[in-house]
């Protein structure tokens, strides 16, 4: 019986005034890297701007990205290693997740000014 493959999220946050080009290279990038580096991409969502917790490089939103892919522990070092030093990206995070865990929410921005859904 074969084990299935462990499934990551990734959640990138993208400094809120990166350029529309950049930030879609930075997304294309992620893209790139997960199904060239063995892996297949499962979920993309865009979450939209929001507030960041605490202030970040003198920013205090940024645009959220969840990727949802399974892949090898080469893909992990790679994107992190990438990731660490694209400009434009704010912060990531890679965490296993666990069988059976629910999907995530498609959670998006209904206006500029509306509340988070």
């Amino acid at each position: 019986m074969t084990k299935p493959p462990t499934v990551y999220d990734l959640m990138v946050l993208v400094h809120s005034d990166t350029e529309a080009d950049r930030h879609e290279e930075i997304l294309e990038g992620i893209r790139t890297r997960i199904t060239g580096g063995g892996g297949t991409l499962e979920i993309e969502n865009d979450w939209g701007v929001r507030p960041t917790t605490f202030e970040i490089d003198g920013h205090t939103e940024a645009s959220y990205h969840l990727f949802q892919f399974a892949g090898p522990p080469a893909l992990l070092e790679d994107l992190r290693h990438s990731l660490r030093i694209a400009d434009g990206v704010a912060r990531h995070r890679i965490i296993k997740v666990r069988p059976g865990t629910p999907p995530p929410p498609e959670v998006r921005l209904a206006s500029a000014g509306a509340e988070y859904e």
